[in-house]
């Protein structure tokens, strides 16, 4: 899965002609305006005949900024619902005291196979 979505994501997301960093758990930029995304599961769903036939993995995408996070969280959402992830909520707007950033997490699953 961590493959997928780093394929998904890419590097960098380009929102009004400016590259925000895309890194998988932590980064350790410079940048006032990043993402940050992070594999939560993968559990078993279906079974059959003793087997497990397909798994819902599930994945949190956290958007930090000093300005507007609103355009960010809508790209990523399309990218993922594009790439057939479902949508299963957003976080409640957060301000981190230590970096003085704003933060928002959206969070996806996908029936994998």
């Amino acid at each position: 899965m961590n493959k997928e979505v780093k394929s998904i994501l890419g590097e960098y997301l380009l929102i009004d002609n400016k590259k925000i960093p895309v890194k998988h758990l932590r980064y350790r930029g410079k940048e006032k305006t990043y993402i940050v995304w992070t594999i939560l599961d993968q559990n078993p769903e279906l079974f059959g005949n003793d087997e497990v036939l397909s798994s819902v993995g599930s994945v949190d995408i956290d958007v930090y900024s000093d300005g507007n996070l609103l355009k960010i969280i809508k790209k990523i959402k399309e990218i993922m619902l594009e790439n057939d992830y479902v949508w299963t909520g957003d976080s409640a707007e957060m301000y981190e005291d230590d970096t003085e950033l704003n933060h928002k997490t959206s969070s996806f699953e996908k029936e994998m196979i």
